[in-house]
């Protein structure tokens, strides 16, 4: 079982418009459009159902906007824990442009009070366990709500390993520090975001050597596994001992939206070697990219031809070199 948890969840509407640049007329008129459950853990449950892996999504919700996703996903049938909270869940914008372009335009979201927190941690232990033999994970995927202190994070994967639960983790900035520091079994950083976690790494580099050395170093230091999406560069994975590059041949996106979303859930989806993985993750990914909607019906149905998983021999970091 995969639950997820996405504490600032979202409806996406997504825009087609066939205008190259926005601001080259005052009013954009779209050829199409759609209205999504969604948040980044959200979107994981949504491509797993799909694919017909067990999952529940965990996720507070907030007003008629809440309600409007609560009646979405009950309508695809996605398993959901909704906790009620205050405010409204918030709305995101996906603008798709010809030639591949996608802008997102997120909102902040509806702040968390002390309550809401306490009701979302009872909520989320509670469901966990209810679960028994078997490989599970939790899912900690998206932004923080205004307000929210990033030190939840640790908290929720402590509160999971508790329960004997893996935790995968998809965030950014304090909220993935907490996450390594809490000792989550894989982080899913890009490679801006894994340079903000390395000490000394300020610049951010799109060479597979550079990053992929890098990952290594430390997943070595931690003893976690790290997923690193690259964009068109591929993504490596590295348990802090083999590093794995996987890509494939450059296509010409519809939406971009959802696309790393699909690859965590291509990931976890089943058991596998790391390079069986990986490709998997990949064609989820890839398939999304050429989806029109956030969340892709058929995971991995496209864009799958071409993929590669190579494992790279990247030399040390000074880190390690350093290292007795």
């Amino acid at each position: 079982m995969i639950v997820t948890l996405t504490l600032n969840p979202s409806l996406d509407l997504t825009y087609h418009l066939v205008e190259e640049t926005l601001g080259s007329v005052d009013v954009h008129r779209t050829t199409a459009s759609s209205v999504e459950a969604s948040g980044k853990g959200v979107n994981v449950s949504r491509d797993l159902h799909a694919a017909r892996v067990p999952t529940i999504a965990v996720l507070p919700t907030a007003g008629a906007t809440g309600d409007h996703l609560t009646a979405l996903l009950e309508a695809e049938g996605v398993d959901r824990v909704g906790i009620p909270v205050h405010g409204e869940t918030r709305i995101n914008t996906s603008l798709l442009l010809p030639q591949g372009r996608t802008i997102k335009v997120n909102g902040p979201g509806t702040p968390l009070t002390n309550d809401d927190l306490e009701k979302v941690l009872a909520q989320l232990d509670s469901t966990l366990a209810d679960l028994y033999d078997g490989e599970h994970w939790l899912v900690i995927a998206g932004s923080l709500p205004a307000s929210t202190e990033a030190n939840v994070i640790g908290d929720l994967v402590r509160l999971a390993r508790g329960r004997g639960i893996r935790t995968a983790v998809d965030a950014s900035g304090a909220a993935l520090r907490e996450a390594l520091e809490a000792g989550a079994d894989l982080l899913a950083p890009n490679e801006i975001e894994l340079a903000e976690l390395s000490p000394g790494h300020t610049s951010v580099s799109n060479d597979v050597f550079t990053v992929g050395a890098l990952a290594r170093s430390l997943a070595q230091q931690h003893g976690i596994h790290l997923l690193v999406s690259m964009g068109s560069a591929g993504a490596i994975h590295t348990d802090g001992k083999s590093v794995l590059h996987g890509t494939g041949p450059v296509l010409l996106p519809v939406n971009t939206a959802g696309a790393g979303d699909a690859f965590l859930a291509g990931w976890l989806s089943s058991a596998g070697t790391p390079a069986e993985r990986m490709a998997r993750a990949l064609a989820w990914g890839r398939s999304a990219c050429l989806c029109p909607t956030t969340v892709d019906p058929q995971p991995g149905s496209r864009g799958t031809e071409g993929i590669t998983v190579t494992q790279l021999s990247v030399s040390p970091t000074p880190t390690e070199k350093s290292t007795p």
